[in-house]
């Protein structure tokens, strides 16, 4: 009975206010075609890979991008603010377009749900949470998992605007290293985010843990991933936070040194240091001064053809 009262006369309200939105964007997706058909098309060409590698959900996120975010060519607003701003619109529709102009793409963790009933979220990037109702595929969501979406705040109850793609709980960490690096332009923000899979990430470096480094000048990146991805003793553990691609150094943890958390070879294995290569450097991590130089030295010994002996190295 409480159910009846409360949670389905509320889903009967977003029910009704989920018909009127889907008749706006119909209305929408039209004056789009005849007003913005190359603007369209150019703003596809921006998320090929993630129309492609994520299926469905991918081609939906992408269109609310082309539509919320992307800034055409003629430098003027998106095209959803555009629309908004349209004097012949009345009221109800003018609502409904702020409102979705104002959903942007966020990153949220599942604090808590009720199966049949609701989802709580909160942004990983700080802010209230939000409670939304489960469907359209929601209810199978778990605590600790992250959800990436739009989330409109303008209907009686927040709800999804457009598809959206869930993560597991162990990538939070990895997830809130790139939205720190996150670019200001929120086009190119929403774009990262389009575009990032923690699985491809290198886990961050721990914190409140001093680190040593060395950094080497190099000619040709690619030559240089490529041959460290030929050594038996490096492992590929993705893409650098924010930028670059991170090779790790296992060890054996009897040694004591401490493990820096991004990966390991094999079973009972460390990661004692971490080599991150981006454009035209490369940067040797750990948090042991003497296994920073034993392998700084090996580095200079296997890629001497790409990276000049430090003093320190030679010395050691």
């Amino acid at each position: 009975m409480k159910y009846k009262r409360c949670c389905l006369k509320r889903r009967e309200a977003v029910a009704n206010e989920l018909r009127q939105r889907d008749a706006f964007l119909a209305e929408v997706i039209e004056w789009l075609k005849n007003e913005h058909g190359q603007t369209l098309e150019r703003a596809s060409e921006e998320t090929v890979l993630i129309r492609m590698l994520r299926g469905p959900a991918g081609r939906s996120m992408s269109l609310v991008w082309a539509l919320n975010d992307y800034r055409p060519a003629d430098g003027g607003p998106p095209l959803l603010a555009r629309y908004a701003g349209r004097a012949d619109l009345d009221a109800s529709a003018r609502a409904i377009a702020d409102g979705l102009t104002r959903a942007r793409l966020g990153v949220y963790r599942v604090v808590a749900l009720d199966g049949e009933l609701w989802i709580e979220l909160e942004p990983l990037t700080g802010g209230e949470r939000l409670r939304i109702l489960t469907g359209d595929g929601l209810e199978w969501l778990g605590v600790g998992e992250i959800l990436v979406a739009r989330i409109d705040t303008a209907t009686s109850v927040p709800t999804p605007w457009g598809l959206g793609v869930r993560f597991a709980a162990g990538s939070e960490r990895r997830w809130r290293a790139r939205l720190a690096s996150l670019p200001a332009d929120p086009e190119r923000a929403a774009l990262i985010v389009l575009g990032f899979h923690p699985d491809d990430a290198a886990e961050p470096l721990p914190d409140g843990v001093d680190l040593y480094e060395s950094t080497w000048s190099i000619g040709d990146e690619d030559a240089v991933i490529e041959a460290l991805e030929d050594e038996d003793l490096w492992e590929c553990i993705g893409e650098a936070i924010p930028t670059g691609w991170a090779f790790s150094w296992p060890d054996d943890p009897t040694a004591g040194v401490l493990d820096l958390g991004g990966g390991a070879g094999g079973d009972g294995e460390i990661e004692a240091a971490r080599l991150i290569v981006y454009e035209r450097e490369m940067t040797l991590i750990s948090a042991d001064r003497r296994t920073l130089v034993e392998l700084g030295a090996l580095l200079e010994q296997s890629l001497g053809w790409a990276i000049p002996a430090r003093p320190e190295t030679l010395a050691a």
